[in-house]
């Protein structure tokens, strides 16, 4: 498979002096890993795409719960039963579940597990006690590694900031409860977890260390996956088109979005090769209101 590389010159155009700078990011080949970039200090982190399934939200007001959907991890809801059925999910169970569950595109705070909320203190995966302040499971799931191999999944309960959770083979047998503290990881927005290794991975800089992300995600309006940026929390980004991109200026006549696929992937069209749209530019305005101009080449 050939070698990928995401081609982007950045402007900054807070100051007098506009200084330029152009910038190649790999993601290797079959996309093997993912790019974490700041537009002040530039890639700051290029980690592994494919040693994780689950991503725990680690805020302290946060339950998100998202998958490696992008590189081909599938979740979806065991339709049968409740909690108390854990015993009976087997390997026929795949033959009964229903649509695969993915993660939102827009928004960090909403993964696979957070969909089909029902009420105000449903979460998706499980119900929030105003009493405790606890989170506890009411949902089973089948979820497909990014090994393809299939697991049995309980998210059990997030409490004083810990997340347990129980995972196994569709025969019941490597049967693990496994326990994720935030407080441990409380200058990130997620921490990675992989079901076939049973291994905790720390794979994100810090999160006031970036701006965006270049990465594998699955795009809900085709429902497959594609390969884009996606900017952190804080950050906001307004798409622009002119006549030169690269000089163009006026980003206070376009409106800043948060939006996390706001640059996403769509820059660029398939006419037998991919050809970069000419016309484009985003502008980005960082944490530190800093407003830079990126035109991707």
């Amino acid at each position: 498979m050939k070698k990928t590389i995401l081609f982007l010159l950045t402007y900054f155009i807070f100051t007098i002096a506009i200084k330029a700078q152009s910038v190649q990011l790999s993601l290797n080949p079959g996309y093997s890993t993912q790019s974490f970039y700041s537009m002040q200090n530039g890639e700051t982190q290029n980690v592994s795409s494919e040693n994780w399934d689950i991503a725990f939200s680690v805020g302290s007001m946060s339950s998100a719960i998202r998958i490696n959907d992008g590189k081909g991890v599938r979740l979806h809801s065991y339709k049968l039963g409740d909690t108390t059925d854990w015993n009976n999910i087997n390997a026929g169970s795949t033959a009964n579940i229903g649509p695969a569950l993915f993660n939102s595109e827009t928004s960090w705070s909403t993964g696979a597990f957070d969909l089909h909320q029902t009420s105000q203190f449903d979460l998706g995966w499980g119900i929030y006690s105003m009493i405790t302040h606890h989170v506890t499971g009411d949902s089973l799931y089948l979820i497909e590694t990014i090994n393809g191999n299939w697991k049995k999944l309980w998210m059990k309960k997030l409490a004083s900031g810990t997340y347990t959770f129980r995972h196994a083979n569709l025969d019941g047998s490597n049967d693990i409860l496994v326990t994720i503290d935030k407080n441990n990881y409380n200058n990130k927005n997620f921490v990675y977890y992989s079901l076939d290794n049973n291994s905790i991975e720390d794979s994100e800089p810090v999160n006031t260390n970036w701006d965006m992300v270049f990465m594998k995600y699955i795009d809900l309006g085709m429902s497959y996956s594609v390969t884009g940026a996606l900017i952190n929390n804080n950050v906001e980004v307004a798409e622009a088109n002119a006549a030169d991109p690269s000089s163009y200026t006026n980003y206070s006549a376009h409106n800043f979005s948060s939006n996390i696929n706001t640059i996403g992937y769509d820059r660029k069209s398939f006419q037998g090769t991919y050809t970069v749209d000419p016309n484009r530019c985003y502008f980005l305005r960082d944490m530190n209101q800093n407003i830079w101009r990126i035109v991707f080449t």
